[in-house]
């Protein structure tokens, strides 16, 4: 079976897909992972086979116009606020309210990412390899739309909640009440714009796939309701090496203070102060292992005694000997620390899924959670002493460590994918009968 792989162009997201990429590889199937030339480099460096295509598109360049010579009131625009997807509460999701947002993400986010060009060179890829299965990023439509074109069957590999699928429950059960004559659907028809030139047409599963491959641990998962595929999340951090000091046991209680590489790599910029979160553990009693490249500190900031100061750890190895960790919310992040039951102190930028994902990992009990407005060094040092002082917090982290590793690993789907790809290959088979 042949298996494409469609990642975001983000280094974060190709991470997210390695688990699984290999174990179809592992299995024998041959498997290619197709993006912008952004991660390449990431592709190769998980030993998988890149397929470049279009153009580099430097993701904080294009989301941030600060980055480029665009008007002063542009700049100043704080698009994060404006393109808030992470609304989970259904008496705000209305449909005006969700329609606004579909259209936001279409015009500014979607088109601006996922260029034509960029969707067109996709999808002459997959006519001329002819993947059996596509398995797509959330963020990533050219994979679905390359894989209705060449026939191949697709599904979503999600890197967080499902905040697409439950924003689409809301706007079809919206739209059905509204005359047809005043239907939008903005990412319908942007879809469609690029199928009609293939002959195709647009279908719901181009926006929420055939099926949705899902990390997340189903206690703390989204009330949507399409066809899943759950899978173990298993933490691949990139190439790494074990240092040194990470070989010896803690002689203090380990913290670890970490802003992750995912809003970097979008916005260009933490939003939290490193200040602060430095400051917060300076005068307790403990080891903390901070994750701040240089260019993250403030001039002038001092770095206390008890923090050792590193560029990158891989998280895998720093967690299990860690018991707590401080971190922004990312998807990432957040599910190593799930995955080796360490409980959570959050400071959710707002980004995709990271502000109801840590609410979640809080009402779970695993964690606490601090709004990034109100973040203060007294008010973080409290919640990490907490954190490290009352033992419900590491049994409820445990809980959820235990659900995690109880879904069905990456090598425990491939059978399933391989299942569903051929009832999908069969279901094209017996539609191409006569009647």
């Amino acid at each position: 079976m042949r298996v494409l792989f469609t990642p975001f162009p983000a280094s974060t997201h190709v991470h997210t897909q390695v688990p699984l990429a290999w174990a179809m590889r592992a299995a024998g199937h041959e498997v290619r992972v197709a993006t912008q030339p952004d991660v390449v480099e990431d592709i190769n460096n998980a030993g998988l086979t890149a397929v470049a295509v279009g153009e580099v598109l430097d993701v904080p360049a294009t989301m941030n116009p600060e980055y480029t010579d665009e008007p002063e009131e542009i700049r100043d625009e704080a698009w994060l606020d404006v393109l808030d997807i992470s609304e989970t509460r259904p008496e705000r999701l209305t449909y005006p309210y969700v329609h606004g947002v579909l259209t936001a993400w279409t015009s500014f986010v979607y088109q601006n990412t996922l260029p034509d060009d960029t969707t067109e060179e996709l999808i002459d890829f997959a006519r001329a390899w002819r993947p059996d299965l596509v398995v797509w990023d959330t963020m990533y439509y050219p994979g679905a739309l390359a894989a209705r074109v060449s026939g191949a069957a697709h599904a979503r590999l999600m890197f967080g909640l499902d905040l697409v699928g439950l924003m689409r429950q809301h706007y079809l059960r919206g739209m059905a009440a509204v005359p047809p004559a005043l239907r939008d659907d903005p990412l319908e028809e942007w879809m469609s714009r690029i199928l009609r030139r293939h002959g195709h047409e647009f279908g719901e599963d181009l926006v929420v796939g055939q099926w949705t491959i899902d990390p997340v641990p189903p206690s703390l998962r989204l009330p949507v309701d399409l066809p899943s595929v759950p899978v173990r999340y298993v933490p691949y951090n990139g190439e790494a090496t074990v240092p040194d000091w990470l070989r010896e046991p803690p002689r203090l209680p380990r913290v670890c203070l970490t802003l992750g590489r995912s809003f970097r790599e979008v916005v260009g910029a933490d939003r939290t102060s490193v200040a602060d979160l430095l400051a917060a553990v300076a005068e307790l009693d403990v080891e903390v292992v901070a994750t701040f490249t240089p260019d993250q500190l403030e001039p002038g900031v001092r770095v206390p005694e008890n923090v050792r100061l590193v560029d990158f750890a891989p998280l895998d190895a720093l967690l299990p000997t860690s018991a707590a960790i401080v971190h922004h919310g990312g998807s990432g992040t957040l599910q190593t620390a799930l995955a080796h039951g360490v409980p959570q102190v959050m400071v959710p930028a707002k980004m995709w899924c990271n502000v109801p994902k840590a609410h979640r990992v809080r009402d779970a009990g695993a964690g606490l959670c601090i709004d990034p407005d109100e973040l203060t060094p007294q008010g973080l040092r409290a919640a990490l002493v907490r954190v490290l002082r009352e033992p419900s917090f590491r049994a409820r982290a445990e809980r959820l460590r235990r659900e995690v590793v109880s879904t069905p690993a990456p090598a425990d789907i491939v059978p399933v994918l391989e299942r569903l790809t051929a009832e999908h290959r069969a279901g094209r088979a017996m539609s191409a009968l006569p009647a």
